[in-house]
């Protein structure tokens, strides 16, 4: 019979190793604009220390690099069950911080700094696990897959989709750890974020009847999102797993214009779409991109040949679903001894590539909370860790 993961110390060792790793990645500050190597290269030589080789997978100007590492018998390339988190973290310019945001604070009850919450710890908790495990005894492999730039738009998970698409049938599933309170969660909203730029001729406003307005365009396509946005209430689809049980469109930044008496040449809309699994993103950003390059385009070259609507789309996270009474499901919530029922949650993870595209059973389970993510003095409660290692730990792989 299986047991839990083979672990070369106590519980105690443990828990104080996987705060001296949190430690060290908060020190590094990985915020998405910036390289995750010097991380990527402190995980790679914490597991070689073990006797774990890595993987990396660049980007294209090789300053960032996804992490692949398998640990337990690998014979015909087994994944087994895989443990997912996003290296990068969030900015904190505009915040404001009591403290250096990359200098780990401890205190009685919580670890405070930049991604402690999101997701710092449960790497930490995966790393302290995997760094002094011993890995010949275990009965399933364990891959730790670390990635990039998730904060905008999960671009290191995109690029490693055709890789993980190779594991089937050599993978069990896969823990997304994004901040849940360490409930099971089985579902969430997809997210796209757009940019749709109308763009006409700067005059004097004394000319303002004979030309297109790009302010007014764009206020038209608010009135359009609005629209929709009252079909997608009343008329769904809707789902009643989520607390708001429908998409919806919000528009986020409108900015044009220089002064009341020019025309505006131009004006840029930035909008997000929050989607439920069964309400396809690509179906509403069309309808919105159709509405914008057609009927709004139309109305300004109406009055200037030179008048131009350009969309754009800036991010793409995919909704998640899996089935609640899925086999793998089953699996992590009987070792994790969880007996709430799995949730849904409105933020968005890696999950919907791994599962919708990659085709790996996924569920998303790890410490913290999301509303500690993303805030100044961002921080995850000690047991929540604690938490986190004992169920990790407990998985039946040994």
């Amino acid at each position: 019979m299986s047991s839990g993961i083979p672990v070369r110390c106590s519980d105690s060792e443990l828990y104080a190793h996987m705060l001296d790793i949190l430690g060290r990645l908060v020190g590094f500050d990985t915020t998405s604009h910036k390289s995750n190597l010097e991380l990527i290269h402190y995980v790679q030589e914490l597991l070689a220390g073990n006797g774990i080789d890595s993987e990396l997978h660049w980007n294209e100007a090789r300053t960032k690099a996804n992490l692949v590492a398998t640990a337990g018998p690998g014979d015909g390339g087994a994944r087994g069950v895989v443990w997912s988190g996003h290296t990068d973290v969030v900015p904190v310019d505009g915040q404001s911080w009591s403290a250096d945001p990359f200098t780990l604070r401890l205190t009685q009850d919580a670890a405070i700094g930049r991604g402690t919450a999101d997701m710092k710890g449960f790497i930490a908790c995966c790393l302290a696990i995997l760094s002094r495990t011993d890995h010949a005894r275990l009965t399933t492999p364990v891959t730790l897959m670390l990635t990039y730039e998730e904060e905008i738009g999960c671009v290191g998970a995109r690029h490693l989709v055709e890789e993980m698409r190779t594991w089937q049938g050599r993978v069990t599933g896969c823990i997304v750890g994004e901040p849940t309170g360490l409930d099971v969660v089985v579902g969430h909203k997809g997210k796209q974020n757009h940019r749709i730029t109308f763009t006409g001729e700067p005059r004097h406003a004394a000319l303002a009847p004979q030309l297109p307005n790009p302010i007014v365009a764009a206020a038209a396509l608010a009135g359009h999102a609005r629209s929709r946005n009252e079909e997608f209430r009343t008329e769904g689809p809707h789902d009643d797993r989520f607390d708001i049980g429908h998409s919806w469109i919000n528009i986020g930044r409108i900015d044009g214009g220089v002064k009341p008496n020019i025309v505006p040449e131009s004006c840029v809309v930035d909008l997000e779409i929050r989607n439920i699994p069964a309400h396809a993103c690509d179906d509403i950003a069309a309808d919105l991109h159709g509405h914008a390059t057609g009927a709004l385009r139309d109305g300004m070259r109406a009055l200037s040949d030179v008048a131009e609507v350009t969309v754009e789309q800036l991010s793409d996270t995919p909704s998640f679903a899996i089935e609640p009474d899925h086999a793998f499901v089953t699996f992590v919530r009987e070792a994790f001894g969880a007996t709430e029922d799995p949730c849904y949650v409105p933020f968005g993870t890696e999950a919907g590539l791994i599962c919708g595209h990659a085709g790996i059973p996924t569920v998303v389970c790890g410490p913290g909370f999301i509303t500690e993510a993303h805030t100044a003095d961002e921080f995850v409660a000690l047991d929540q860790l604690r938490g986190c290692l004992d169920r990790l730990t407990s998985l039946p792989l040994g």
